[in-house]
């Protein structure tokens, strides 16, 4: 048996003693994890606008627990009852979606995949801007590549390369002109 502090003692494990734990307050887990509780609730429901709901319904089920000293987690109890109430939730709208339905030939059916011939060219303009890429002087191939790959600034770019901030300027507008060249545009401000 572990003590800790002048009157609380726990065993190895962490648990108390006598069986009890602090008192829960409702009050305490809102403020505690109300907005933790909020992101979590919001990745899993398909309407994010549901969460606040959620989570006020799963703060009115927790109340059945104001003062209770035998919960070991709180904060768990909280997300299992949020999760339950999501479900109900989804329950709830699939049941009642039955009535928002329409006939088939009321709705503009559209595709959001592209056509076989674009996605062709998509491809092909890809190559070609590998084969620009590939084509660019060596320094001017790394700063582009550092600029549109790895997103580093251009300041950035200057002190890795010990080049001036014009240089990376210069560099960058080269590589841009070089694959819009390739591709078969031009680059934007130029004609």
């Amino acid at each position: 048996m572990l003590h800790i502090g002048a009157d609380s003692a726990v065993t190895k494990d962490g648990l108390p003693v006598d069986g009890t734990y602090e008192p829960l307050s409702i009050t305490r887990m809102i403020l505690q994890h109300h907005a933790s509780l909020l992101c979590f609730l919001r990745r899993r429901l398909r309407v994010s606008e549901d969460a606040d709901d959620v989570a006020q319904e799963a703060y009115v089920r927790m109340m059945q627990y104001e003062g209770s000293r035998e919960i070991r987690s709180p904060a768990s109890l909280l997300f299992r009852i949020a999760i339950n109430v999501a479900h109900d939730l989804c329950r709830y709208q699939v049941t009642h979606r039955e009535t928002d339905r329409r006939s088939l030939e009321d709705v503009e059916l559209v595709c959001e995949l592209p056509s076989a011939e674009r996605e062709i060219q998509g491809r092909q303009d890809v190559e070609l801007v590998y084969r620009a890429i590939e084509e660019m002087p060596p320094k001017c191939r790394q700063v582009f590549l550092l600029s549109r790959v790895r997103k580093m600034t251009q300041p950035e770019i200057a002190r890795h390369c010990g080049i001036s901030l014009k240089a990376v300027e210069k560099h960058i507008g080269r590589g841009l002109a070089i694959c819009a060249q390739k591709v078969g545009g031009s680059p934007r401000g130029t004609s």
